[in-house]
């Protein structure tokens, strides 16, 4: 009796591993951006309190843009960008659940650099963009989703108060506890936002 126990414990065990957890994408930001580049009607899987639609001056575009801005005024807000009415970007700055397979907002820049594979360049965190990254060797260096980097501190030391170009693993910069503090995805069936996992 207790090998047969034993025996039916055994199967629940393996059947149990066998079982791959269910993937939520309700929050994976490629997905999205894939789904509303396709022209399908990607607002319908929220509802109206979900979506806020507004057309405004955005200094970063120099220009007015229409935003429709997903969940609005929480920590899962996602800003989608429009240029007349074609959708151009998304993008997110707070620590909610958007993702993306190569890190996501409030992660350490270490998670970019391992999915990268390579260290990374980062420009000064001072000015207009700051710290925006840029990818030239490595995994993701075809990629083109844009990431931007801030310090744990409000304190930025002056050599990184600049236009320069840092590379990550120096250890004035590593001393700065970087962390993604930007994501922005192109809306654009050419855009490359996956790289193959070889």
């Amino acid at each position: 009796m207790k090998k047969l126990l034993l025996l039916l414990s055994l199967i629940a065990v393996i059947s149990c591993k066998n079982e791959e957890p269910a993937v939520d994408d309700s929050y994976n930001a490629v997905m999205l951006a894939q789904k509303i580049a396709s022209g399908t009607s990607w607002e319908q899987e929220f509802t109206e309190d979900e979506i806020l639609t507004e057309t405004r001056f955005v200094r970063e575009y120099n220009g007015t843009r229409m935003i429709k801005t997903i969940y609005p005024d929480t920590s899962n807000e996602l800003f989608v960008v429009y240029l007349d009415s074609i959708p151009q970007e998304l993008y997110w700055h707070q620590t909610g659940e958007w993702t993306t397979p190569y890190g996501t907002v409030g992660q350490p820049i270490a998670a970019l650099e391992q999915a990268n594979g390579a260290s990374i360049e980062f420009y000064g965190l001072g000015y207009d963009v700051p710290g925006k990254v840029e990818i030239n060797k490595g995994k993701l260096a075809n990629l083109d989703i844009k990431f931007q980097v801030r310090p744990t501190s409000d304190t930025i030391p002056s050599e990184f108060y600049s236009y320069n170009k840092f590379d990550s693993t120096v250890p004035e910069a590593d001393a700065l506890d970087l962390y993604l503090s930007r994501i922005t995805i192109p809306v654009s069936k050419d855009a490359t936002l996956t790289v193959s996992e070889e």
